[in-house]
């Protein structure tokens, strides 16, 4: 029935939820250890250049996998500004 296939393609959705949400919590572990670093040699702990590149890299990503490239840039910005608010904190 429809709503059977319906029941697993969402199951399939929570699973992936989960999954990016464990990656997101590794990537945010990552930016605090290079905020430590960046405390200790006294670089400042925004970088607009770095910040720059990644959003370039992911938007030709985006393109490469077929996806729409500005929702994706879209959404590494909101993830590059919870790390870096996570580095201020840290």
């Amino acid at each position: 029935m429809a709503g059977d296939e319906l029941d697993e393609l969402r199951r399939k959705i929570d699973k992936l939820n989960e999954e990016i949400m464990i990656k997101l919590k590794e990537r945010v572990a990552i930016s605090m250890r290079i905020g430590e670093v960046k405390s200790r040699t006294g670089r400042p702990i925004e970088d607009p250049e770095r910040e720059a590149r990644v959003i370039e890299a992911v938007g030709e990503q985006a393109r490469r996998y077929g996806m729409d490239e500005e929702g994706v840039k879209r959404i590494f910005r909101e993830i590059i500004r919870l790390c870096r608010e996570a580095q201020m904190k840290g």
